[in-house]
């Protein structure tokens, strides 16, 4: 079966003897006179876990502890165990595995679960068993059982307790009334078992009300132990970063721009591109509010810095800005009203901001009122590609008491489109020489070659244009709201 491996393993006392004595080896032993059966008796009284696999990676010897330490190498089935391994010859190769070794790697997988779930499935996959299944406390008084489904796959099933109740000594270990019980009847509870397998488990406790079942020999009642401990600690930080993701997601959720609506006469896109790609949340926003008149109220704003801070910040704006618009609809008197506003309520970051109302034309086209505070001024692209500036002038809102805003009206014909912009987009960085900015002018002619565009290619033409100029640099929050009148 393995005269490589008989050799492998026998090198250093022929070695030895080729020296000219035969130190190390006792009378008439010679590394030749093991026999297969002597070399699993050998193997058989390590502590460490021994899997051997000929050249074409099938086991072929496996000693006790590997059935805890290598669960999924068993004698005759090709596998890729893992562990430490040592060349023996001819393509034999032994694989070593300490119960250390397994726990280290344990440590390191679960220390990587992002929540519950993901650690569930982590424990499943690592569990020192050739089938391991977690029962756990699901809602409404339920359980979950996760384990391996026939393809290999981590699945989970849901059942009364009823069903653990069924399975005789299952419920004292959910209840912690034993520290380990071995489970001789599997009873109806769904464990997936394959044909063949074995039914006697070990179950020990995790986290309160949840067990780990471990099918196959009981093998190290103390390993069994410190992997508990290892996997209850992962389950429980699982639902800790699991809850506390739910949380910051529900926050996320309202700083987050709102999909844009479909208003009769008007085609709208945006770009939002925040500083901070992971949150995708920033100090730029925009906005568009139809009316039930078939007007339309939008606003594209800036609050200073980016991040979480500059987030919550323009959160506040927008809702201050959405209960404005119920009581006032005039842009200049409704910057007014926010200033004192954001004021009232502390406001310490200063805002920027455009605001406007478009209605649609009967001839065709919408009539757009704007006004703005601080902000960089509205541009307008008209059917012939002239761009022109919209010019409206103001103070920046939330930190002065009197500020003042001028208003202007404008009409797009047909076809004819407004761009609202933050400065991240001007102020971007060129990615060839850091101190050169994007600036009006390049936005202006970007602008211009979009003449005859919809709005969405315009928006994209105008973000590709500004991630040319950027590469891979960092940037600031970048937003652009496109409002183009139906031709």
């Amino acid at each position: 079966m393995a005269q490589g491996y008989w050799r492998g393993a026998g090198q250093g006392p022929a070695a030895g003897a080729e020296g000219g004595g035969q130190e190390g080896t006792a009378e008439g032993f010679t590394p030749e006179s093991l026999t297969p059966e002597n070399w699993r008796l050998l193997v058989g009284g390590l502590h460490e876990a021994v899997v051997v696999l000929d050249p074409e990676g099938v086991v072929r010897l496996a000693n006790p502890p590997a059935e805890a330490l290598f669960p999924d190498a068993r004698v005759g089935v090709v596998a890729a165990p893992g562990g430490r391994s040592q060349q023996l010859g001819d393509g034999w190769v032994a694989h070593y595995r300490t119960p250390e070794d397994l726990l280290d790697g344990v440590t390191r997988r679960l220390d990587g679960a992002v929540d519950r779930d993901d650690a569930l499935r982590a424990v499943v996959e690592l569990a020192p068993a050739g089938h391991a299944v977690v029962v756990v406390p699901g809602q409404r008084g339920r359980l979950e059982w996760w384990r391996r489904s026939s393809g290999g796959d981590v699945v989970v099933s849901r059942g009364t307790r009823q069903v653990a109740e069924g399975v005789p000594g299952l419920t004292d270990v959910l209840d912690g009334v034993r520290e380990s019980v071995e489970l001789v009847e599997p009873g109806d509870a769904p464990w997936a078992l394959q044909a063949g397998a074995p039914t006697k488990a070990t179950a020990v406790p995790l986290t309160p009300g949840a067990a780990l079942v471990c099918f196959g020999p009981s093998g190290d009642a103390e390993l069994l132990r410190r992997f508990a401990e290892r996997a209850a600690a992962a389950i429980a930080a699982g639902e800790r970063f699991g809850e506390q993701r739910r949380t910051v997601d529900a926050l996320r959720a309202g700083l987050l721009p709102t999909p844009l609506p479909q208003v009769a006469g008007a085609r709208l896109a945006q770009v939002f591109e925040p500083a901070h790609r992971a949150t995708m949340i920033g100090g730029d926003f925009y906005d568009v509010h139809p009316r039930d008149d078939g007007s339309a109220a939008f606003a594209l704003g800036d609050v200073a810095g980016n991040g979480v801070e500059a987030a919550v910040h323009s959160g506040r704006v927008r809702q201050s800005l959405h209960t404005l618009l119920l009581v006032e609809q005039r842009p200049a008197q409704l910057l007014h009203l926010l200033n004192t506003a954001l004021r009232a309520a502390g406001s310490r970051l200063f805002t920027t901001i455009v605001v406007g109302t478009f209605v649609p034309v009967q001839a065709g086209g919408l009539r757009m009122t704007l006004a703005a505070g601080g902000h960089p001024s509205p541009l307008v692209l008209r059917t012939g590609g002239r761009v022109d500036e919209i010019a409206v002038r103001g103070g920046i809102v939330g930190v002065l008491p009197e500020v003042r805003f001028s208003q202007a009206t404008v009409t797009l014909s047909p076809g004819e489109t407004l761009l609202l912009y933050s400065d991240g987009v001007t102020e971007a960085r060129s990615r060839g020489d850091r101190a050169e900015l994007f600036g009006d002018e390049r936005l202006s002619e970007a602008l211009a070659g979009c003449a005859g565009l919809g709005a969405q290619e315009i928006a994209e033409r105008l973000r590709g244009v500004v991630f040319e100029w950027l590469g891979d640099a960092e940037h600031d929050d970048l937003t652009l709201l496109v409002v183009q009148a139906e031709g």
